[in-house]
């Protein structure tokens, strides 16, 4: 990290902003106003909401910092910058938009391409994580570690409900028990807080989906890769991450050597 910078400072700021953008959310469920970016990507006033009053308080209070967010254009500052904030403001929008206890608003802020500390606020549950690279990871201010589970066939998998029909076309996935949940940012931080053994996602992400929760996983003794065990890498020219897996070491190594060794779905 950068030396002369007061980063308590910009905890305790950024803590106080997230749950009053929390609140946000709650309040414009009310008025839930819903158009779409593409044909399977829904964005809801609350988003744009956030977005905007979050960015206007980092901003602020960072003013030489870069800026990324899945609901602003991307101007590129986080090319010119070596710190920039990498926001969604609305993880899980489609659990926002059905009333489920599952979106999250994910902060990260990033030096170059490596996430030094993480945010991540779940409304509806009041869970707030927090990490910071070197010092560990948090959920309401109590240290956080991922499950020890060694075996395959004893863990629980949080994925999409979306991709239950990819997940069933791999036979030897079929035994592992699942948890369906929206919102990649929250199945990572439940494993971090060790509520779940492995999140995992087939479809592609975006920076903003995974940086928070990449460094609050890893702080709590996880790791997160691709499905591959590719390194996911961040602040690159397009943004794109192939797929995710997050989990203890034993457990997302032993199923990316299954994924590996098996045949293509039916």
């Amino acid at each position: 990290m950068e030396k002369n910078i007061d980063y308590q400072e910009i905890e305790t700021q950024c803590k106080s902003a997230i749950i009053k953008a929390g609140k946000i959310s709650k309040e414009l469920k009310k008025n839930i106003k819903v158009h779409y970016k593409s044909e399977n990507q829904p964005v809801t006033n609350a988003d744009l909401e956030i977005n905007n009053f979050l960015k206007n308080i980092l901003t602020k209070l960072c003013p030489n910092y870069g800026w990324l967010s899945e609901e602003s254009v991307d101007d590129e500052s986080r090319l010119k910058k070596n710190i920039f904030w990498c926001l969604d403001p609305i993880d899980g929008t489609r659990s926002y938009i059905y009333n489920k206890p599952e979106y999250t608003i994910s902060l990260a802020l990033i030096n170059k391409k490596t996430p030094i500390l993480g945010f991540i606020y779940n409304p509806c549950t009041e869970e707030f994580f927090f990490s910071k690279k070197n010092h560990g990871s948090f959920c309401n201010g109590e240290r956080i570690f991922v499950n020890k589970k060694r075996k395959i066939n004893e863990c629980t998998v949080a994925i999409s409900s979306s991709e239950k029909k990819k997940w069933d076309s791999f036979d030897f996935l079929k035994k592992i028990k699942i948890i369906k949940m929206g919102s990649i940012a929250y199945k990572i931080a439940l494993v971090a807080k060790g509520n779940c053994d492995v999140a995992l996602s087939f479809t592609k992400k975006n920076d903003w989906d995974l940086a928070a929760a990449d460094l609050l996983v890893s702080e709590a003794g996880g790791e997160i890769k691709t499905i591959m065990g590719e390194k996911i890498n961040y602040n690159t020219d397009k943004l794109r991450i192939d797929s995710v897996m997050a989990g203890n070491l034993e457990l997302t190594s032993d199923l990316i050597k299954v994924l590996k060794k098996s045949n293509e779905p039916k």
